[in-house]
């Protein structure tokens, strides 16, 4: 037998799940993340993961990896030292930013600090136009001269973003090739091949913090290959992309900040996976881990995407505050809510949850490893919610004295009692995350109340129904396993790769042939990406489609292209455009021509599907996987209520469970509250819904 692995480090567990390739079955593990060498406790976790399971690394055909490490580099600011390389005039780009700012009446507005610091940051005598054509050729002498003052000064990686290079890379290119001649082994990052798309800040940010967390994933990358192969895996090596897809290790390597959105995009595949098998293909897909929670809408199956993302900010809900980067990603909104997140009293005197988390070490209070601040973990143990004896499936206690030692201060000052407190405290998360949620639904013109959510996450199944609640969804949806979701997604990810160019255009005017240039180039260096990993020809699929807006608007949208020989008639494609925009925007301006400005290919491989394991059918009747009883507080009754506790894995289909419950697994916990009902789906999904009214029909 031969098997493929997920794993998935976040900011407090790690995540494993582990696919037989012959019968399609999935085994699911989870252990704390060890934040100092995050890639040592998930090597230890793999072994101990293997070793239940009765298999040998050298069994492993595939392993995937998603990973928080690049995020964090960014936002903890532990990169490398950048040097960057630039066109004259053009240093300062950085601090310049769009010349907008995102709060306009903010007299003490901050931004991140740059990634390049001012004094590693070179203007170049050179110039091409925006047509591409080459003003003047590179002074090598410039380069030269800046490279000797970056080796004195300790640089770890060059930036290279040159204006208009997206149109002719020529110069940039001539520019690496001096680096190389002088300093060959310095880590080197060209805008034309990181983001060759227009938007000269964007570009050059996205440059930079490829090269700041280049040294650093290199280093991380290689001693995971090297272990991996002293273990005896001898399979290909993947990395989860931002976009929701997978490529081998050598070609992430080479581009990490891709890696950004890694875990986040995984949870939200394996979300509309999950969707897919209850018979819905638009879906929420909710997941609440240890330090955040994030929220994503799948359309037709599949997660929305967008075409670049902002992380890193100063005010991490706001806009604007952020380093932005120009790439496919997973449209993904971050809340700064999970199980780890702390309450703390503000200036006004008034209850807040997070963003600040307590992580994995030490942790929420009740952990036992030092943590004395109350945290969500805390309040829902205290609540009754989660099992002390059965965290981790026994493997980890917990500590509810701790935890009301830690709430007591908070409930002190509001005169509340401890059980007040933390259902204020869960309460109030719940609002948080769906106020969040409800904005970033109702920005892509969407009503949440027509969606069924999928929730996952260590801490989702617990708090999906308060959510739901608050949303007015009809359904939530606990996949088997939710607790290790984004390890699942792993596995579901097609192996593919993103490619972007930009060649702006009026419609009318749009020479076809060089657009059809562009594709062939893009699609060919997707082949050959496909070819690597070893996928067979046969598998390989092409996705085309082109960023496109009215002449004078500021953003774009995407529109799909068919699988033409870019002989397109200019009526078809005007049609197309305004049919997808009238689809987002519900008006199309009349008489207004249409600006085309970057082309876009997404070469991908087809994989095996996941096999679904199918519980055996029983009665309605759940008795058979009742564990217990314990006491549960609920705010619609303001009262511990003796709750039932069901074992997930004795559930059978078509079980149905009368609210309010609780649903045990290793990974998570279910609370089904009071007026709600669970029915047990063939797939072993628990679907949560309001109980129906005695004598009235379903909704």
């Amino acid at each position: 037998m031969t098997f493929e692995l997920g794993f998935d480090i976040g900011g407090t567990f790690t995540d494993f799940a582990l696919l037989n390739t012959e019968s399609r079955e999935l085994s699911i593990f989870k252990v704390l993340t060890t934040a100092d060498r995050p890639e040592i406790g998930a090597l230890d976790g793999m072994s101990t993961f293997l070793n239940q399971c009765g298999q040998r690394p050298e069994q492993l055909l595939n392993i995937f990896h998603g990973t928080t490490l690049v995020a964090n580099t960014l936002i903890e600011h532990k990169g490398a030292l950048v040097g960057l390389l630039t066109t004259a005039g053009f240093r300062d780009i950085l601090e310049m930013r769009t010349e907008q700012r995102y709060a306009i009446y903010d007299l003490f507005l901050q931004y991140p600090p740059p990634l390049s610091p001012r004094y590693l940051r070179r203007g170049m005598r050179e110039r091409i136009d925006r047509d591409g054509k080459i003003l003047e050729g590179v002074c090598e002498e410039d380069v030269r001269a800046a490279v000797a003052d970056f080796k004195r000064e300790g640089v770890e990686a060059i930036a290279i973003a040159c204006l208009h290079s997206y149109r002719n890379p020529a110069n940039e290119r001539r520019i690496a090739e001096l680096v190389n001649s002088v300093w060959p082994d310095v880590p080197l990052t060209l805008s034309c091949e990181i983001a060759p798309e227009i938007r000269e800040y964007e570009r050059t940010s996205t440059t930079v913090a490829n090269a700041y967390t280049l040294p650093l994933m290199s280093r991380y990358l290689k001693t995971l290959e090297d272990k991996l192969a002293e273990s005896g895996f001898g399979g290909n090596f993947y990395l989860m992309l931002s976009s929701g897809s997978s490529a081998l290790a050598s070609a992430a390597r080479k581009q990490p900040i891709r890696l950004v959105e890694s875990g986040p995009a995984a949870g939200a595949l394996a979300a509309a996976y999950y969707g897919g098998l209850a018979g819905h293909k638009d879906l929420i897909s909710f997941d609440m881990g240890g330090t955040t929670a994030k929220v994503s809408l799948v359309h037709d199956g599949r997660p929305a995407s967008a075409s670049n993302l902002e992380v890193a900010r100063v005010h991490r809900f706001t806009k604007g505050s952020g380093y932005p980067l120009q790439f496919p990603t997973v449209d993904i909104l971050e809340s700064g809510a999970g199980g780890g997140s702390i309450a703390w009293v503000d200036n006004l005197g008034l209850l807040k949850v997070g963003p600040q988390s307590a992580g994995s070490h030490p942790g929420p209070a009740c952990y036992g490893f030092g943590g004395n601040e109350a945290t969500v973990t805390d309040a829902d143990l205290v609540l009754g919610y989660l099992n002390p004896d059965y965290f981790l499936g026994g493997s980890m206690k917990l500590d509810r004295q701790a935890a009301e030692r830690a709430l007591a201060p908070l409930a002190e000052a509001f005169g509340w009692t401890i059980v007040e407190m933390a259902d204020a405290i869960h309460q109030l998360v719940n609002e948080n995350m769906a106020a969040a949620a409800r904005i970033h639904i109702l920005e892509s013109a969407r009503d949440p109340r027509n969606y069924a959510m999928v929730c996952f996450g260590g801490a989702g199944p617990a708090h999906a129904a308060g959510v739901a609640g608050i949303l007015g969804n009809a359904e939530v949806i606990v996949a088997p396993g939710a607790g290790v979701a984004s390890a699942i997604g792993l596995l579901i990810a097609p192996i593919a790769f993103d490619y972007s160019h930009s060649y702006p255009t009026m419609l009318s005017s749009a020479d076809w042939r060089a657009v059809a240039r562009l594709f062939a180039e893009m699609e060919s260096a997707g082949r050959l990406m496909m070819s690597e990993a070893g996928i067979p020809e046969a598998d390989v699929e092409i996705e085309r489609c082109v960023d496109g807006r009215f002449r004078g608007q500021l953003h774009e949208i995407q529109v799909p292209l068919p699988d033409i020989q870019f002989q397109m008639d200019f009526d078809e494609f005007r049609d197309r455009f305004n049919a997808r925009y009238r689809e987002l925007y519900h008006y199309v301006p009349d008489h207004t021509p249409i600006e085309l400005l970057t082309w876009r290919l997404r070469v991908s491989g087809r994989r095996a599907p996941v096999k679904p394991a199918r519980l055996p059918q029983s009665s309605a009747d759940p008795a058979a996987a009742r564990k217990g009883e314990r006491p549960v507080y609920y705010s619609e009754i303001a009262e511990f209520v003796p709750t039932p506790v069901y074992d997930r894995y004795l559930l059978c289909a078509g079980m149905q469970i009368p609210g309010p419950a609780i649903v045990e697994e290793r990974e998570s916990t279910i609370v089904l509250r009071p007026n709600m009902e669970a029915t047990v789906d063939a797939y072993g999904s628990v679907r949560l819904a309001r109980a129906q009214a005695e004598g009235q029909g379903g909704a």
